[in-house]
C-alpha cells in the first residue's frame, strides 16, 4: 500500500490541531507531517515526497502565500492549499496563480479532509512523474487576444449586461476554467458546485470577476504556432460548439439541470489540454501535430506516441487540481474513447463524447462508422447506438 503524505505548515493553532486530528479524517493511507517555519517546510520537502501542502496564511517569519509561490517553483508536483480568512479577497487574488485550492478559516475539518483525499485527481491516468510536475506548476492558460479584449472592454463599461459578459467568457476556455476554479474554491464556502458561468459571475460579482481577468499573469497571449491543420481560433470555436451540442444532447437524454450544465462546461473545456500543451509543451505538441498530419491519424493517438498521454488527460489533470467537479473532469479526460474507462450509464461524459464525435465527423466529412470518432462500444453499452442518427440531426442545429 502506497502511503501519501500531507504537510501542514503554520503557527496557527487550527493548523496544529488539524495536523493532530488528520489521521482520524484521512485514514491509514495518509501520513500527516507538520512544520511551523518556512525552513522546516523546505526541510520536509527535501526529506520526503510531499503530495499535499496545506499552509496557513502565516508561518514563523514567513508569509504563507509567498511560501507557496516558492514551493510551486521548487517542488511543482506538490498540490498546494492555502488557508486564509474569508474577508481576504485581495490575498486570494494575489495567490491565484500559485495555489491550487483555497480553504477558509476557521477550518471545517471534515471538509478539508475530503479536499485532501480528492486532491490528487487523475494520477492513475497520468503516471509520468515529470508530466505531473510540469502540469502542477502551470500558473495560467493562454487566452485568445480578440476574445480577451472584448471581455476587458465589457468589464470596463459601466452598463455592461452580465449575460453578455457571460457569453463572451464562455467563448474562452482559459478564462472559463480559471473562473470556475475560483468560484468553486472552498474559500467561498459554497455547499454545491457551480458549473454555470452566469451563476459564477452572479456569485462573485463583476468587481471580483474583473479582478480575476485583469490580474497580471493570469491570462497570457496565445503562443504563435504555424503548423498545418491547426488553428487556435478554430479550436476555440469548436469548443463553444461542442459545449452547446453537449448541453442539447444532455437535455434530450433527460439529464437533470446540474448534469446539463456540467455537459456544457465539459464540452467547452474538452480541449483545454491543447491550450496547456501550446503554452508549456509546445515542442511536443508541434511534433504530435506533424505526426498526425503526415500519417493521417487522430491527434490524440499521435500525442500518445510523443508523450505517452493525450492532451485530454493532461487538461483533465489540471482541472482536477483546480477543483472542478469530477463529472466535468471525467468528460474532458475520456471524451475521445469513453469505453476505455468510463462506467456504464449516462453522464455528462456521454453528452460530451457524442457532441465531440459528431462535431469531429462533420469537420472531417466522415460518414462511415468504421472511420467515425464515435465510440460505438461505449454507445452500445449505454443503449444509445440506435439514437445516434436522431441525435446527429438535433446536434446539427445546436448553437452556443
Amino acid at each position: 500500500m502506497t502511503v501519501k503524505r500531507v504537510l501542514f505548515a503554520g503557527e496557527d493553532r487550527e493548523i496544529r490541531d488539524f495536523a493532530a486530528e488528520a489521521p482520524r479524517f484521512l485514514g491509514d493511507t495518509w501520513e500527516a507531517l507538520s512544520a511551523a517555519t518556512g525552513e522546516e517546510v523546505f526541510e520536509q520537502l527535501e526529506r520526503n515526497q510531499i503530495d499535499v501542502l496545506v499552509s496557513g496564511s502565516a508561518l514563523v517569519g514567513r508569509d504563507g502565500a509567498d511560501l507557496l509561490r516558492e514551493v510551486r517553483e521548487k517542488y511543482p508536483r506538490t498540490v498546494r492549499f492555502l488557508v486564509t480568512e474569508k474577508d481576504n479577497a485581495a490575498g486570494l487574488l494575489r495567490s491565484a496563480n500559485d495555489v491550487h485550492r483555497f480553504v477558509p478559516s476557521p477550518i471545517d475539518q471534515k471538509e478539508l479532509g475530503e479536499l485532501i483525499q480528492s486532491s490528487l485527481g487523475l494520477q492513475e491516468m497520468l503516471a509520468n512523474e515529470e508530466l505531473r510536475s510540469r502540469i502542477s506548476a502551470v500558473r495560467s492558460l493562454p487566452s485568445v487576444p480578440q476574445i480577451y479584449e472584448k471581455i476587458v472592454a465589457e468589464l470596463k463599461s459601466e452598463n455592461a449586461p452580465v449575460t453578455k459578459i457571460a457569453d463572451l467568457i464562455g467563448q474562452d476556455a482559459a478564462i472559463t476554467a480559471k473562473l470556475l476554479q475560483m468560484v468553486n474554491s472552498a474559500f467561498f464556502g459554497l455547499r454545491s458546485r457551480v458549473e454555470s458561468i452566469l451563476q459564477a459571475i452572479n456569485l462573485l460579482g463583476l468587481d471580483t470577476v474583473g479582478s480575476i481577468v485583469f490580474s497580471a499573469g493570469v491570462f497570457e497571449q496565445v503562443p504563435k504556432i504555424d503548423v498545418a491543420g491547426f488553428s487556435i481560433e478554430r479550436m476555440q470555436v469548436t469548443s463553444v460548439s461542442v459545449g452547446a451540442r453537449a448541453r442539447l444532447i444532455a437535455h434530450v437524454l433527460g439529464m437533470n439541470r446540474r448534469m446539463t450544465e456540467e455537459s456544457l462546461m465539459g464540452g467547452m473545456l474538452h480541449d483545454v489540454g491543447k491550450l496547456l500543451m501550446l503554452q508549456d509543451f509546445q515542442d511536443e505538441f508541434v511534433e504530435a501535430l506533424r505526426i498526425a498530419h503526415e500519417r493521417s491519424m487522430p491527434l490524440y493517438q499521435a500525442q500518445i506516441e510523443v508523450l505517452g498521454v493525450t492532451d485530454a488527460a493532461m487538461g483533465a489533470y489540471l482541472l482536477s487540481l483546480w477543483g472542478l467537479h469530477d463529472s466535468i473532469v471525467e468528460a474532458v479526460a475520456r471524451h475521445h474513447r469513453p469505453s476505455e474507462g468510463a462506467l456504464p450509464g449516462w453522464s455528462p461524459l456521454t453528452a460530451v463524447h457524442l457532441a465531440y464525435a459528431i462535431e469531429k465527423d462533420e469537420s472531417d466529412n466522415i460518414r462511415d462508422e468504421a472511420r467515425s470518432a464515435l465510440d460505438m462500444d461505449y454507445l452500445n453499452a449505454a443503449g444509445l447506438s440506435g439514437q445516434v442518427p436522431s441525435l446527429k440531426g438535433l446536434a446539427a442545429g445546436a448553437t452556443a
